[in-house]
């Protein structure tokens, strides 16, 4: 039965949201409680990350993590680059690597409740290293775009700065250096509502994201040839083998498990909103739907639940 305990309840609210699209119903979180669901997710992640690194007596494990994930962030869409680029392009190829060598906060923050509902541990630290890992692969997916492809993008620098002010990294970066900077005074005026609110705006969050994905699944079905490959077959196996390497370099459970999710996951935030500025050309059902529609649901329902129990059966040898 341990696999059941893997699964946690909350999953069912992105469910309800593609079932309800799905029968066409009238269900739709409205646009401004979206946005703000979003803003409070991330800047809660970063402020309870800064503030458990502060409080924290070691941060063994921050080094190892960081590694594994800065070595996906390269390895990933340099593989997704080449493997895609005489199929579908350059510069489909090129969002898809910025893409798929990027992360997911959401997959993230729904593989640490998984966690908590098991009792398995983990750092603070770990949303550093998810925020770290954010930018570059992107900034690769645009240096191969650039490389590769006839455009030229005419301010790199502007380019460079677009990527640190999106939304998700100004929130994790900035959420996480308050998060530090708070003592315990000020932490316990504020932690009633980062902690004590924070599952059920995931819940909601995660329902818009349900409706969201379906009404985007038709367009993403389109390349489910290449889609399946690039968006279930690679993250899991970048993600296994980030599971391995970290058990070999004697992360915990827990650490290894977002590690591994972190690797396995795919941006359709910070990603596709600096693909869409400087590679117009490219197409938004595959760097934007595939990720959404079909890699953030496979991880939800498949890829979380693997990990957890991949590494009780790696601690066990």
């Amino acid at each position: 039965m341990s696999h059941i305990a893997s699964f946690d309840l909350i999953i069912l609210f992105f469910i309800l949201g593609v079932l309800a699209s799905w029968f066409r119903s009238d269900l739709e979180v409205p646009e401004q409680v979206a946005k703000f669901l979003s803003i409070f997710l991330l800047l809660s992640l970063g402020l309870k990350g800064g503030h458990e690194v502060r409080v924290a007596e070691n941060l063994s494990g921050f080094f190892p993590s960081l590694l594994i994930g800065l070595t996906s962030c390269l390895a990933l869409p340099i593989a997704v680059f080449y493997f895609l680029k005489n199929r579908l392009g350059m510069s489909n190829a090129a969002a898809l690597a910025a893409s798929y060598g990027s992360v997911s906060a959401v997959t993230f923050i729904t593989a640490q409740s998984i966690l908590e509902n098991n009792g398995i541990p983990f750092s603070g630290f770990m949303v550093a290293v998810m925020a770290i890992m954010e930018i570059p692969a992107i900034l690769i997916g645009v240096f191969l775009y650039q490389r590769y492809s006839k455009a030229i993008v005419e301010n790199k620098i502007s380019t460079f700065v677009s990527i640190f002010s999106t939304k998700s990294v100004v929130l994790l970066i900035g959420g996480f250096v308050i998060g530090l900077a708070m003592n315990e005074v000020s932490w316990q005026g504020i932690s009633p509502v980062v902690q004590g609110c924070f599952k059920g705006f995931l819940a909601f969050f995660l329902l818009d994201l349900g409706v969201l994905a379906q009404k985007q699944l038709r367009e993403a079905w389109k390349f489910k040839s290449i889609g399946f490959a690039v968006s279930f077959l690679l993250p899991i196996l970048f993600g296994s083998l980030a599971l391995i390497a970290g058990h070999i370099f004697g992360l915990s459970s827990g650490n290894a498990i977002l590690t591994s999710v972190l690797v396995g996951s795919a941006s359709y935030i910070a990603a596709p909103a600096t693909v869409r500025s400087t590679m117009p050309e490219a197409n938004p059902s595959l760097y934007l739907a595939l990720p959404l529609t079909l890699t953030f649901p496979m991880n939800l329902l498949l890829g979380i639940p693997f990990y957890v129990e991949a590494s009780k059966w790696l601690s066990n040898l």
